[in-house]
């Protein structure tokens, strides 16, 4: 089943303007569950106890990477993407073909990769 929108998104920033910013953006596209972290204990913690249609992950953030977050959804099977002003080659190797929003990024393009996320329903086939 393909989504038109995502209901339920987790982010994971450490920058609180950057957080509030894509929150806003997913909010508006019709989210109605969205919890933002800064750091990735806190968003392994949710993981144990939601489900979210996708999620946006900093690279780099409050305590340590993100990589424990990324595996946890791809466990999952939850679609994401990372967003951060760092290149892949800090990627894990097993998530270097996963999406790589640079920041600054403007809205438009985020919006448009989420939905690229979740039209593609959870699945990942690097390119």
């Amino acid at each position: 089943m393909t989504l038109l929108s995502p209901k339920s998104v987790l982010i994971l920033e450490d920058e609180g303007l950057v957080g509030l910013m894509i929150e806003q953006l997913v909010q508006d596209m019709g989210a109605g569950m969205i919890d933002v972290f800064s750091a990735a204990k806190e968003a392994l913690a949710a993981l144990t106890e939601k489900t979210y249609d996708c999620a946006v992950l900093d690279v780099l953030v409050r305590d340590g990477t993100s990589m424990p977050v990324a595996d946890a959804l791809d466990e999952r099977g939850i679609p994401f993407l990372f967003s951060s002003a760092v290149g892949a080659e800090v990627l894990h190797p097993r998530h270097r073909e996963r999406p790589l929003l640079a920041k600054p990024f403007d809205d438009d393009t985020l919006k448009a990769q989420i939905l690229s996320l979740i039209g593609a329903g959870g699945s990942f086939s690097p390119a």
